[in-house]
């Protein structure tokens, strides 16, 4: 656990309550977890955990890519998905500019409100 922590930037004892699944974590600390286990993100988070490709894109670039593909898909303004999500519009535009760290409650929102699964709204297509 202490190598993992060390290589994920992580403390320890966050280790051990995510594992726990009693905190709410910030995207950016998911992903660091799975760049030191050599996955990818959106597979930590998914059924199975799938080797992460050297040419994978950054995790903020692939969420930002599948949000506003998705919502354009559906037809949706982002006023319109933070009113099926309860994600404030304003947290939409920011993670689809890349500029706000959202967590994973957050992601879980707006993935079901998109049809989603999480997993999906955080892998490369």
């Amino acid at each position: 656990m202490r190598a993992l922590a060390e290589q994920a930037q992580v403390t320890r004892r966050m280790l051990q309550i995510l594992e726990k699944g009693r905190t709410n974590t910030a995207l950016v600390t998911v992903d660091r977890l799975a760049r030191a286990l050599g996955v990818s993100t959106g597979s930590l988070l998914g059924p199975r955990p799938v080797a992460r490709q050297d040419a994978d894109n950054p995790i903020e670039v692939v969420l930002a890519q599948n949000l506003v593909s998705a919502r354009k898909r559906l037809a949706l303004t982002q006023e319109m998905l933070s009113q099926r999500s309860g994600v404030g519009r304003d947290l939409i535009g920011h993670i689809e500019r890349q500029s706000q760290n959202p967590s994973i409650e957050t992601l879980v929102k707006l993935a079901a409100a998109l049809g989603l699964t999480l997993e999906a709204l955080l892998t490369s297509n």
